[in-house]
C-alpha cells in the first residue's frame, strides 16, 4: 500500500483530503504541523493529543498511503532530515516542477498556497502578544542568519522608516556576543528562523529571557521552538512541501507586523516618511526619478 517515497506528506494529505473523516483529518493536520513530536509519539499519544484514538491514527496512516505507523514515522524522520539539508530542499523543490510547462505559474501557486496556511497557524492571542511586545519596546532588534539576514535588515529598515528605533543583527559566532551586549530589558528581539533553529538562535532567545527583554520567534520548526525561551512563537507553514521559497511567509508576516505597529501611530509614521523623502530630495536633488510627472 506504500506509495512513492518521493511523495511528500503534504501532497499525500492534499491528494486524499476528500477521503479523510474529521478525526483522520485532525490527525493529518497534527502530523503536518508537528512532525518532530509525531515522529517520536506512539499511536496512543497521537490519539490523545488529537482528541481521537490510536485506531484512528493507524487508519489515518494507512489512508495516507503508509504501511502503518512505523512507515509513517520513517517518512517524518526523513522529512525532518531533508529540512536540515539545503541542497536536498532545493532538489526536492526542483523535482516537483515540470520546467517544460513553465516554472513561474507553479511557483506563484505554491507561494499563494503557503500564504493561505498562515491564518490558521497564527492565532489571535499570539499575534496580539507579539504586537504588544514590539509596541512596548524602547528598541526592536531583528535577528536572522543566512538568507533570513536579509529579512532582519528589511524589518529593521521598515521599522526605522516608520519612526520605530530598530536595528538588525546578522552575526554568528563570537561577533554575536558583542551584539547581544546591546540588548536591554526594555527592548524586544524578533528572531527569524524559517527552517532551522541554529545554536545562535537559542542563545539569543536565552539571553533575552535572562535579562527580561521580550522575544518573538518566527519558524516552521514549531516543536523545536517549544524548547526555546521565546516569549511568543509565530508558526510558519512548511515551505519544504512545495516550490515556494521559505522566506515568502515570514516576509509577509513581518510586513503585517510593521503595518500593525504603524497603524498604532499613523500620524507620526507618515510624518517620518515625509522627512525621509525630503532628505532624499536634499541629497539627490529634485530629479529622483527618470521621468517627470506631466504638468496639468
Amino acid at each position: 500500500m506504500n506509495t512513492s517515497h518521493t511523495e511528500s506528506l503534504g501532497q499525500r494529505i492534499r491528494d486524499r483530503a476528500g477521503k479523510l473523516a474529521s478525526g483522520e483529518r485532525a490527525v493529518a493536520d497534527y502530523l503536518q504541523r508537528h512532525p518532530e513530536e509525531a515522529a517520536i509519539s506512539s499511536a496512543a499519544k497521537l490519539g490523545d493529543v488529537t482528541g481521537t484514538s490510536d485506531a484512528t491514527v493507524i487508519r489515518t496512516a494507512r489512508k495516507l498511503g503508509f504501511d502503518g505507523l512505523n512507515d509513517l514515522k520513517r517518512s517524518l524522520v526523513d522529512h525532518l532530515a531533508r529540512r536540515r539539508d539545503p541542497a536536498q530542499v532545493l532538489d526536492d523543490r526542483v523535482q516537483r516542477l515540470r520546467p517544460e510547462h513553465g516554472v513561474l505559474q507553479p511557483v506563484i501557486e505554491a507561494g499563494l498556497a503557503l500564504l493561505n496556511e498562515v491564518p490558521a497557524l497564527i492565532g489571535s492571542v499570539d499575534w496580539s502578544r507579539a504586537v504588544a511586545a514590539l509596541n512596548e519596546a524602547e528598541h526592536i532588534w531583528a535577528y536572522g542568519i543566512g538568507p533570513s539576514a536579509a529579512l532582519a535588515d528589511h524589518l529593521a529598515l521598515s521599522l526605522r522608516r516608520a519612526g520605530r528605533p530598530a536595528d538588525a543583527w546578522t552575526a554568528t559566532g563570537f561577533r554575536l556576543a558583542d551584539e547581544l551586549l546591546r540588548l536591554q530589558p526594555d527592548h524586544a528581539v524578533v528572531v527569524i528562523a524559517p527552517l532551522r533553529l541554529f545554536r545562535e538562535i537559542g542563545i539569543v532567545l536565552d539571553h533575552a529571557h535572562r535579562i527580561g527583554a521580550r522575544s518573538v520567534l518566527l519558524t516552521e520548526a514549531i516543536d523545536e521552538a517549544r524548547e526555546t525561551r521565546a516569549d511568543t512563537v509565530l508558526p510558519l507553514p512548511d515551505s519544504t512541501e512545495g516550490a515556494a521559497n521559505e522566506l515568502i511567509a515570514p516576509l509577509t508576516v513581518l510586513h503585517a507586523l510593521v503595518l500593525e505597529l504603524t497603524a498604532a501611530e499613523r500620524a507620526s509614521a507618515v510624518q517620518q516618511y515625509k522627512r525621509l523623502n525630503e532628505l532624499r530630495t536634499e541629497i539627490a536633488g529634485t530629479n529622483l526619478d527618470i521621468s517627470h510627472l506631466p504638468e496639468l
